[in-house]
């Protein structure tokens, strides 16, 4: 009886040891999240996922053959966090507040690595310095202006029934879609009618319509507008990046506090370089993201290309096509609607395969701290679209706060626009 307990307890202990280095193995070689198993100690007893599901699973979170970045979330998750997944597993990305040093794997990754301001001469046509030269400045004068060069890559967004996914890749790939370079403003546009810029210590120009700022935009060069549909290509950088849709806890909250009366003028992140964060953490100061400062508050921005009516959103991609109160012709409808909100909190957003890039809301129900954590507005009519938020919209500011429901000829103190330059 005894020999045969011995040879139960080797037996007992040998698949023990087994299951333990097969699970250290998997581990080891796929990074396996142990959130998705786990120990329930009122019934004692693991709770794992089926075969094919833990398969799958480790698929899409170790999936980088190309060195793809990326970041999943549920359906109808409630929390504002992503999981990271691909090549992004255990990379950590941390915001500074002012020149405090922090922890940021991304800035050595493509193409967060190559994204870096730099003066333009507009009358040349030349890049002059870039960040970090010693001719390089944040304020030029005459005809050069500051701008932050987003180099090419691939991007794919896609749902199934459980998951939303987003990947970045520097390497082209099957399903993916090529995002090339562009630039946008550092700064939101200043200067006046007859010349707008973008370059620090400037107040936002304001009280224009959005005709008018494409106008000024394409007075600089052919090469200029305002910014549209880039806008999404922003948002999903950031997503994979800091895989959290609260940008206000992620970044700082930026220049929103409720008490505020007007907007503050630009360079308050100059000190930030290309780092990403804010200059004291607090709301009464500005934010930047990647060299792009106010990215969100301080002044609404203008999207040019996205028109609006009775719910039904229509987006163009050609620039030169870009006009007001159009809703045919290049401009397509997206594939969902949503329905009337005032300042309510997002907590959907739709998905078109069509358009996989616009991602705007379809449902309310959330609140600051849950889901995209940013506020939007709309109501019945025909509109433009303007984004970030103001400089007292407070917690509902942030790069999803939409304000679908400014008309053609919108223009007030709240409102301005950003520089896009392609190629």
């Amino acid at each position: 009886m005894r020999e045969r307990i011995k040879r139960n307890i080797k037996f007992i202990m040998g698949v023990v040891v087994g299951i333990c280095c097969c699970s250290i193995a998997v581990y080891a070689a796929d990074q396996y999240v142990a959130s998705e198993v786990s120990y329930s100690p009122s019934d004692k007893n693991w709770k794992v996922k089926s075969v094919e599901e833990a398969l799958n699973d480790l698929y899409a979170q170790k999936k980088d053959t190309h060195n793809e970045y990326g970041v999943r979330r549920r359906l109808d998750a409630i929390s504002s966090t992503w999981a990271r997944i691909g090549s992004s597993v255990e990379l950590e990305a941390n915001a500074q507040v002012g020149t405090s040093p922090v922890k940021n794997d991304f800035d050595s990754i493509y193409p967060w690595s190559d994204i870096v301001t730099y003066n333009y001469d507009t009358d040349t046509k030349k890049i002059i310095a870039y960040y970090g030269e010693e001719n390089f400045t944040f304020a030029p004068t005459g005809n050069v202006e500051v701008l932050t060069k987003i180099p090419e890559f691939y991007y794919k967004r896609y749902q199934d029934d459980t998951y939303e996914y987003i990947y970045i890749s520097k390497e082209a790939i099957e399903g993916y879609t090529k995002s090339e370079e562009f630039s946008v403003g550092r700064y939101t546009m200043s200067g006046d009618a007859t010349r707008v810029h973008s370059k620090s210590g400037a107040v936002p120009l304001t009280n224009t319509t959005i005709t008018d700022f494409r106008n000024y935009a394409r007075n600089l060069g052919e090469e200029f507008g305002q910014l549209d549909y880039h806008y999404f290509i922003l948002q999903l950088l950031y997503l994979v990046e800091y895989a959290d849709y609260n940008v206000q806890y992620i970044l700082g909250p930026g220049h929103t506090n409720a008490a505020h009366t007007s907007s503050i003028q630009s360079g308050g992140c100059d000190i930030l370089g290309m780092k990403s964060g804010s200059v004291d953490g607090t709301n009464n100061t500005s934010v930047i993201y990647r060299g792009i400062e106010d990215i969100f508050g301080n002044v609404w921005q203008f999207i040019d290309g996205i028109n609006v009516k009775d719910y039904q959103t229509y987006i163009c991609y050609d620039k030169k096509e870009y006009e007001i109160n159009k809703y045919d012709g290049c401009y397509q409808p997206v594939g969902y609607t949503y329905t009337s909100s005032n300042l309510n909190y997002i907590s959907k957003l739709g998905y078109d395969i069509k358009h996989s890039i616009v991602a705007l809301p379809i449902e309310s129900n959330g609140t600051k701290y849950t889901h995209m954590s940013d506020y939007f507005q709309s109501q019945a009519g025909s509109y433009i679209s303007v984004v970030g938020g103001c400089w007292n919209n407070d917690l509902g500011a942030g790069l999803w706060s939409w304000y679908l429901q400014a008309n053609s000829l919108s223009m007030d103190n709240g409102k301005s626009a950003r520089l896009l330059k392609t190629n």
